[in-house]
């Protein structure tokens, strides 16, 4: 289904330190670059997403370590890609999103940017894009659309927007922003109908934004004009002036803009969609066994029912009686852990940085070499 009633410009969020899939992600080489769902990774899908008719060639908003990871794999799937904006420090969402709208609006181009995160999954992509068709009058006149996810449980690991007063297009006003729940206050807003989960995607014209990172964020956005305006080229790469960009503030443009906007509006969406929080989103978007299991790689179990077991490079993995546990291996590292406990991995590579370990910086077999960064 194309985008028909306009040109959008898709601009793809690719920063993320890679800690919630460790051991697979990496500092240098975060979840957005692994095939976590599928044959490709979650930035080659997200590409392919954004691409076909109605898309002008995208932009990507990241950091110079990841760089020639990034330019490889939209390479490999013949992306049709602008330009890489590459920020010398990372500054959140709102400063990424500014910096794309900032580089935009010289060429003399107010246009429609779609930005959105590399690192999530989105299993109708004729919904989505069937959402975006019913956002884009709404941003044409000046709003903020994000998209609200339709909720399925009453998780407490996404944040949640909620729905005000009814608009065209099956578009709402956004009352608020609301802040990951408990599981009863989750359990209260699936109940309501009006909430969705915040999905962290904004459908919004180029001038609209900087509009309101001049009323809310004035001294980042002066930062970050002033960065694009001194910025050099390399072909597809674009570097701001750093000494101008890391002046800008460090915040989402959740906290920064959309819970103080005038101008917010939901549209209600059910793309079967997950952000790959952690490990246990994986298991539940994977193909199961007849015990349940997510099996990937060389796996040999007995009598284990309900896990993710997952060998990407590592030695034979075999197990016996596990239940409802994650086990995953890289080449120089393995995590286990309960399911229901895989998103405290964020505690375990905390204390491996601090003991200077650096399976949680480069990708197995490049620790000491320089190789696959060039």
């Amino acid at each position: 289904m194309p985008i028909e009633q306009s040109s959008v410009r898709p601009v793809i969020l690719c920063g993320g330190a890679g800690t919630r899939l460790w051991p697979l992600s990496r500092q240098a080489y975060p979840k957005q670059l692994l095939s976590v769902i599928g044959e490709e990774s979650l930035l080659q899908q997200t590409a392919r997403r954004l691409s076909g008719a109605g898309f002008s060639p995208m932009l990507v908003v990241s950091g110079e370590d990841q760089s020639a990871f990034i330019r490889s794999q939209l390479d490999a799937i013949g992306a049709d890609l602008e330009a890489i904006l590459l920020e010398p420090e990372g500054r959140n969402t709102a400063a990424a999103a500014t910096l794309a709208a900032a580089w935009l609006m010289p060429a003399g181009a107010d246009e429609l940017m779609l930005l959105m995160p590399s690192d999530h999954v989105i299993g109708d992509r004729g919904a989505f894009l069937a959402a975006i068709e019913k956002g884009i009058p709404h941003a044409e006149q000046g709003a903020i659309v994000t998209f609200g996810a339709e909720a399925t449980e009453p998780s407490t690991q996404y944040g949640y927007i909620e729905a005000d007063q009814k608009l065209r297009n099956g578009a709402f006003r956004i009352a608020r922003f609301h802040e990951k729940p408990n599981a009863e206050k989750a359990a209260e807003y699936l109940a309501t109908d009006r909430f969705y989960w915040n999905a962290g995607i904004f459908l919004v014209k180029a001038k609209t934004l900087l509009g309101e990172m001049r009323q809310f964020l004035p001294a980042s956005l002066d930062a970050i004009t002033d960065a694009v305006a001194r910025a050099s080229r390399d072909g597809i790469f674009v570097r701001p002036a750093a000494d101008a960009f890391t002046r800008a503030d460090n915040i989402s443009i959740d906290n920064g803009i959309m819970e103080k906007t005038e101008h917010g509006v939901v549209v209600p969406v059910d793309m079967k969609w997950s952000d790959v929080g952690a490990w246990d989103a994986v298991w539940k978007l994977g193909e199961k066994d007849e015990s349940g299991n997510v099996i990937q790689g060389d796996v040999v179990t007995i009598d284990t029912s309900g896990s993710l077991i997952r060998n990407d490079g590592g030695p034979l993995i075999t197990t016996i009686g596990l239940k409802n546990v994650a086990v995953i291996a890289a080449g120089d590292a393995v995590f286990i852990a309960p399911l229901g406990r895989v998103a405290e991995v964020k505690k375990l590579v905390d204390q491996l940085k601090s003991e200077g370990r650096e399976c949680v910086v480069f990708p197995p077999g490049a620790a000491r070499s320089d190789e696959n960064a060039s």
